[in-house]
């Protein structure tokens, strides 16, 4: 999973450029205000490259690449600012094929990272230390070694939106609200593709 291992397409996608080759795919929505629209059904769009595919499941995409001879998929949502510039993304998937799964979030550097991001689910239901910044974006993980963070998130509807917070370089809370219109399908859709 590219997102996880490298990074190099979520800075792509923070400086305006194609992520994976799906910005045709994702839809533009200002952060922190998640669709209310139902999720409509699957559609594949153009892959940059043969290897590459990926498919929109409400406001979550699925992404895969050939990576030597492993395919290596994760889903993804994406945070647009006012100007409908992607600024963040939350992506979720596996490294490797028999990697746990991780939850990784992307945003500008511009945050303090002794603190780590927090998922709300109407309670705090993780939390993502900092793994590392470079270039103009940092990164925020969690290992997922159980199903329970997963199984809360299928639990909820496209109505009960989750939220990331974190505190940026000035001290000041920050967050974006995490659209769940999509998700389960985008995840069934996920483990068709690394079985």
């Amino acid at each position: 999973m590219e997102l996880v291992r490298r990074g190099a397409p979520l800075r792509a996608a923070l400086s305006g450029v194609a992520l994976l080759g799906f910005a045709a795919t994702v839809s533009a929505q200002p952060a922190g205000r998640p669709a209310t629209a139902p999720a409509p059904a699957a559609v594949v769009a153009p892959a940059v490259a043969p290897e590459r595919t990926s498919a929109q499941f409400g406001d979550w995409t699925l992404t895969c690449a050939q990576a030597g001879a492993e395919r290596l998929c994760e889903i993804m949502q994406v945070f647009h600012d006012q100007q409908r510039q992607p600024v963040a993304a939350l992506a979720l998937g596996r490294p490797g094929k028999d990697q746990p799964q991780r939850l990784t979030f992307r945003l500008p550097v511009n945050v303090t990272v002794g603190r780590p991001v927090s998922l709300l689910l109407d309670t705090e239901a993780g939390s993502l230390p900092f793994r590392a910044c470079a270039g103009s974006a940092c990164q925020a993980d969690l290992e997922l070694r159980d199903e329970a963070l997963l199984r809360r998130l299928r639990a909820r509807t496209a109505e009960q939106p989750g939220r990331l917070e974190w505190v940026d370089a000035g001290g000041r809370d920050q967050g974006v609200a995490v659209s769940l219109r999509g998700f389960n399908a985008a995840m069934d859709a996920l483990a068709r593709e690394t079985r």
